[in-house]
């Protein structure tokens, strides 16, 4: 095996991220985790986050989907991972837990699913250490009630003493909380039921008495999270709903030690009581008795933000209106404008425990830090700037990489899509339009300035489709969208987009109808005859009229020869193959660069091959699985272009390269670097040994052979 070396291509993309632990006994270790992600180390020194799980392969891609993490209070080498997302992923959930601050793992398997990336994953956190006997840690579930293990997470079983031991709700149990201060004394909320506590490490549970039940306007008061300060104050954060959209109300209460609740909800605008939102993030500082915030969730407008209070929420201060914000480390936070926007969906935040003028919090699309936290207690403003370098949680639609220009553009979930003149630097999103998915790109092989891109320009589906003649430094949009696009919210989902050798026709398919050509920039666009819905389109590398599509429903592989006019089918009998969800790039053809008619084809049952324009394909006995294929410079003293596969070859699952056009494989990662699910591959057909790789959630990472 050839050795590699793997980098991220820098986007500083924050993404999600719904919970930060901070070690109490060790200053500077902390911990993130993400809703897709997996979870990272704060490498205090560089002030950057280390990930941890790239070790996950593509089968157990959900599991980079965290639900909840720990750390032992009396060991800072010791964490904990309970990863695993939705009852639809045939993995089930697992913790793992490591002894040297995350660099190597144990497993151990759960009989259930968690949701690390579904409704209620701002909850948390779910698993916790006992303090007064490590080898001892909780985990609250969804679904399936309080779980316990005695060795070190080793080995889980169910607390049967516990009063719930399955939920319908979707949420759970969103947190439990060790009282350091008690031996024996535990907290678990309940979504539907309210708070537990048990006071005999777990023999016995009671609802804490005098606890409120309703909001203003009658809604079910639902614990969200909690923060516990150094005098034994309980703070918790309320909301009548735990989804991203459809939390309208919520509340902030604090237990005291004698066992006294009060309602410190900051007020709402002009002293509303029915707020229109809730709240999620807690964080107390450990340093500054009585000194608490909380963050608002799903606040339009004027947009969530944070509250703090010095003497334990009697009062209140809004930090979004003194708040200075300095994107510059993620230059497409911008969106567009010069301001970057504080935070949506504050999901979590922490008070650094040896710095209370250091914070941190997960603002909806990245993280944001500060070291002047305390200038709110004066009046002065306080200072963020991005807190997620390391991070890179996006997830990767559209890769390509041109024989001149940029070495790389991309299209992206959430924030469109980049062009990527510096890899260690975070680019500017794609504007003109700004799009939210980033679904397709292509550019004219001998003419490599002209690039198209389609997407959705919002969370709405509105679908748009864009060009460049800069090799994707200005762009400019489509005029209209092809009739295939029409009465299709999300159209471009899935949707392809194909540009001519000589850059002359663009081939847009959708994942809801036929393909259409235009010749005019996307200015007009006509359908293409004898095509079906939901072709995956190519151009031919080299003949400016051919283009080829697979239709995977039917086995069936069709060619244009009149520039997109219309498509004929050539090749059937292939194996049945549309693709994941038949919006990433499984079973998409690709056409070798220099060669006319040279087409390969992934599939979930193997790699075909056709060198006669899709008219006849030969499969490649080598590989038994090709989820995504790569085509980039040949190797020295060969012509053809060098092979990249994601997939299994020889009984191997892994990454590969083929210098001799698919005869023998070598696989180029290992079992250290196999970043979880996968969405695309690119070669650079500039350097010999460069493969991109596209993740559903460590972003792009990219691989050298290493000197």
């Amino acid at each position: 095996m050839p050795k590699y070396v793997w980098h991220n291509v820098k986007i500083v993309d924050g993404g999600v991220m719904p919970g930060i632990v901070t070690h109490p006994a060790e200053r500077g270790l902390m911990y993130i985790r993400g809703d897709v992600g997996g979870v990272y180390r704060r490498d205090a020194t560089n002030r950057a986050w280390v990930p941890l799980m790239d070790f996950l392969s593509s089968a157990d891609g959900s599991l980079a989907s965290v639900e909840s993490m720990a750390i032992d209070p009396s060991d800072p080498n010791r964490v904990y991972i309970a990863a695993g997302t939705s009852p639809y992923w045939a993995v089930n959930a697992a913790v793992f837990a490591s002894r040297d601050r995350g660099r190597t793992f144990t497993r151990a398997n759960l009989p259930f699913k968690l949701g690390g990336n579904d409704v209620g994953h701002m909850a948390g956190e779910r698993l916790a250490v006992n303090p007064f006997a490590p080898a001892e840690l909780y985990l609250a579930t969804r679904g399936d009630g309080l779980w316990r293990s005695l060795d070190y997470g080793a080995n889980w079983s169910r607390m049967t003493s516990f009063p719930i031991t399955s939920s319908t709700d979707q949420v759970g149990l969103p947190f439990v909380r060790f009282d350091p201060r008690h031996k024996g004394a535990v907290y678990v909320a309940a979504f539907t039921g309210g708070l537990y506590r048990t006071t005999d490490g777990g023999a016995r549970w009671h609802l804490v008495p005098g606890q409120p039940t309703t909001l203003p306007g009658g809604d079910i008061v639902r614990p969200m999270r909690s923060a516990l300060a150094a005098d034994g104050t309980l703070y918790l954060t309320y909301s009548n709903s735990a989804d991203f959209s459809g939390i309208n109300n919520g509340a902030a209460y604090k237990l005291a030690p004698d066992g006294t609740w009060t309602n410190i909800t900051p007020p709402g605008p002009n002293g509303q009581t029915n707020l229109g939102y809730g709240f999620g993030a807690v964080s107390v500082d450990a340093t500054r008795s009585g000194t608490v915030m909380v963050a608002t969730w799903n606040r339009w407008w004027p947009g969530d933000t944070i509250y703090r209070s010095n003497n334990g929420g009697a009062s209140w201060t809004s930090l979004r209106e003194d708040s200075v914000l300095d994107g510059s480390l993620s230059p497409w936070v911008y969106m567009g404008t010069n301001q970057a926007a504080f935070g949506n969906w504050i999901s979590t935040m922490e008070i650094d425990p040896f710095d209370s003028n250091h914070a941190i919090f997960q603002g909806g699309n990245t993280v944001w830090e500060t070291d002047d936290l305390a200038n709110a207690d004066s009046g002065r403003p306080i200072h963020w700037r991005i807190g997620a370098d390391g991070i890179e949680e996006t997830v990767v639609l559209s890769l390509i990489s041109p024989p001149s220009g940029p070495h790389l553009l991309s299209g992206v979930g959430d924030v469109g899509g980049f062009r990527h003149d510096d890899f260690a630097v975070s680019p500017p999103a794609f504007l003109n339009p700004l799009m939210m998915e980033g679904s397709f790109l292509d550019f004219a092989e001998a003419k490599p300035s002209v690039v198209a891109r389609v997407g959705l320009t919002d969370y709405n589906g509105t679908v748009a489709g864009a060009y460049s003649l800069d090799g994707g430094a200005t762009w400019a949009q489509f005029g209209r969208n092809p009739p295939g696009l029409a009465g299709s919210p999300r159209g471009a989902l899935g949707s392809m987009i194909a540009v001519s050798s000589d850059g002359a026709t663009f081939v847009w398919a959708p994942i809801t109808g036929g393909p259409a050509f235009s010749r005019d920039h996307g200015a007009t666009w006509t359908a293409s005859a004898g095509a079906p819905a939901k072709l995956r389109v190519v151009a031919d590398r080299l003949n400016p009229k051919k283009f080829y599509g697979w239709d995977g429903a039917t086995g069936t592989f069709y060619v244009s020869t009149d520039g997109g006019e219309s498509f004929a089918a050539r090749a059937s009998g292939l194996p049945h193959d549309a693709g994941i969800a038949g919006w990433t790039n499984q079973a998409q053809p690709r056409a070798a660069p220099g060669y006319e008619g040279d087409i390969w084809l992934p599939l979930s049952s193997g790699l075909y091959h056709s060198s006669d324009s899709g008219t006849s394909f030969s499969r490649v006995g080598s590989v038994e699985r090709s989820d995504l294929l790569g085509l980039g410079k040949a190797a020295p003293g060969t012509d053809y272009p060098a092979l990249y596969l994601a997939g299994t070859a020889e009984g191997v699952t892994g990454l590969f390269r083929s210098d001799d056009a698919g005869a023998t494989w070598t696989r180029i990662n290992d079992d250290a670097h196999q970043f979880g699910s996968l969405g695309v591959i690119a070669a650079d057909p500039r350097i010999y040994g460069r493969v991109y790789v596209g993740t559903m959630g460590r972003g792009i990472v990219y691989g050298d052979i290493a000197p």
